[in-house]
């Protein structure tokens, strides 16, 4: 019988190998859309076989599943952690969101002239037709995640003072929520994130100034 230590090494070797997979994948995912890779894509890039592939998801609708579920969730986790932990102006929020776009930007273009696709949740709209329900289900979490969060974020500056009581909460949500959706095609459109960071100064400067709160100094 295998000791417990020996088979926990085999899990984690497993696990491992497994993780790499979908990491490999994931970027794939991201750069190519669902018809671009294969598993021998995979295979190749981490040095293992196709059979080990389909060993760990069977087959490529089932590591789509995965990889769907893994992007909304990471989507809403990351906009929790902008929009609604901490107690943070709404200012420094905005900039946190952008220092997030900007890091997977340029985690998918070396270079401005690239234009790649680097969103992932971008990715999965270009890919409807094709995936479905699963992703229809998904963006629409990340939707509401954006809602709920920013709503936060708004309500909290107007209690600290930063936006004055009678700002439209639900305007400046659509506002900010439509944007930051529609980040992701600018980049391919101009082959710089420097449009993105233009609009979020734009967005700090109009939205936020057009009701300033009482406790925010002036610029």
């Amino acid at each position: 019988m295998a000791t417990g230590g020996s088979a926990g090494s085999v899990e984690d070797t497993s696990t491992t190998t497994r993780d790499r997979i979908k990491a490999v994948a994931a970027e794939l995912y991201v750069l190519r859309g669902h018809d671009g890779f294969s598993f021998g894509d995979i295979a190749g890039a981490i040095g293992t076989t196709r059979a080990n592939i389909h060993h760990h998801f069977g087959n490529k609708r089932q590591l789509m599943e995965e990889l769907i579920e893994d992007i909304a969730s990471n989507a809403q986790a990351r906009i929790e952690r902008y929009w609604m932990a901490g107690n943070l102006t709404f200012a420094k929020r905005l900039a946190m969101q952008l220092d997030d776009l900007q890091s997977y930007y340029q985690k998918f273009n070396k270079t401005d002239e690239d234009r790649h696709v680097w969103s992932p949740i971008s990715r999965l709209r270009h890919d409807l037709p094709l995936l479905g329900a699963e992703a229809v289900r998904a963006l629409e979490r990340v939707n509401r995640k954006y809602d709920v969060c920013l709503r936060h974020a708004v309500m909290q500056a107007i209690a600290s003072g930063e936006l004055r009581a009678e700002t439209p909460i639900d305007d400046v949500v659509r506002i900010f929520r439509v944007t930051l959706l529609s980040c992701p095609p600018m980049t391919q459109d101009t082959g710089s994130f420097k449009e993105i960071a233009r609009l979020f100064d734009a967005l700090a400067h109009s939205v936020l100034a057009a009701w300033k709160g009482p406790h925010q100094p002036d610029s």
